[in-house]
């Protein structure tokens, strides 16, 4: 029994070291090893923490792409941090290729409203307001005062946002959305390099996968154009 208790506990101290290691490195200003650090911290499991510092790692040693998979992970998970946010924009204001189309007023409110809560988060809201819900509304049909089908609909409300919101993020999930990693890539109008040049995109351009065939991915770009690239340029965001 101690023995399994000190196993526990050198596992839950793993992370710590690889992860203090990489915030060593980072004050010292060594970038690249802090990266490496960081990216062996995460062999342990998704860390919103780890993923934001190894995005600066990375941001710091130019590798803007790699850097905006990181942030849009860190965000994945923790999606109201104001740092991951703010680093996520400027990393993205670096990149040569400029997004094609901007998301109006309305959509951009839609958007940070139903990316409040992290997926987990959602989950479990929607279960426990549902529960509740129920649960108000047993009551009401025994006492039948107003307070209680109130609490009912208000449950309801936040079970529903909990549920929107997952689909949401289900939803941005399914689209498999990666960035460019490499510097510069042709995007093909075909699956090989025997196809015609359609695009030239640059390291931190956003897109999403479309299909893949042997060592080539069909991209689609925000505005809707996009072609055939490399798919050892491009690295997946989840």
């Amino acid at each position: 029994m101690l023995a399994r208790l000190i196993l526990l506990s050198v596992m839950a101290l793993a992370p710590a070291g690889p992860y203090n290691q990489g915030n060593q490195l980072y004050a010292r200003k060594d970038y690249a090893g802090a990266a490496r650090a960081y990216q062996q911290a995460l062999k342990a499991g998704p860390s919103a923490d780890v993923c934001y510092n190894l995005g600066n790692a990375l941001f710091k040693s130019g590798r803007i792409g790699p850097a905006i998979v990181q942030y849009r992970r860190a965000h994945h998970l923790q999606p109201r941090d104001a740092d991951i946010g703010r680093n996520l924009s400027f990393a993205r204001s670096y990149r040569v290729d400029r997004v094609l189309t901007v998301p109006g007023p309305v959509a951009r409110v839609l958007d940070e409203t139903f990316h409040l809560l992290s997926r987990r988060e959602a989950a479990l809201l929607a279960a426990v307001s549902f529960l509740l819900a129920a649960l108000s509304l047993s009551v009401w049909v025994v006492r039948r005062r107003t307070v209680w089908i109130l609490g009912t609909t208000v449950l309801a409300a936040l079970s529903l946002f909990g549920l929107i919101t997952q689909w949401v993020w289900a939803g941005e999930v399914g689209a498999q959305p990666a960035v460019i990693v490499a510097p510069e890539v042709n995007a093909l109008s075909g699956p090989g390099e025997e196809f015609k040049q359609i695009l030239l995109l640059h390291d931190g351009t956003e897109v999403r996968i479309r299909e893949k065939r042997g060592g080539y991915l069909l991209v689609q770009l925000p505005g809707g154009s996009g072609g055939w690239i490399r798919s050892d340029a491009v690295e997946r965001v989840y």
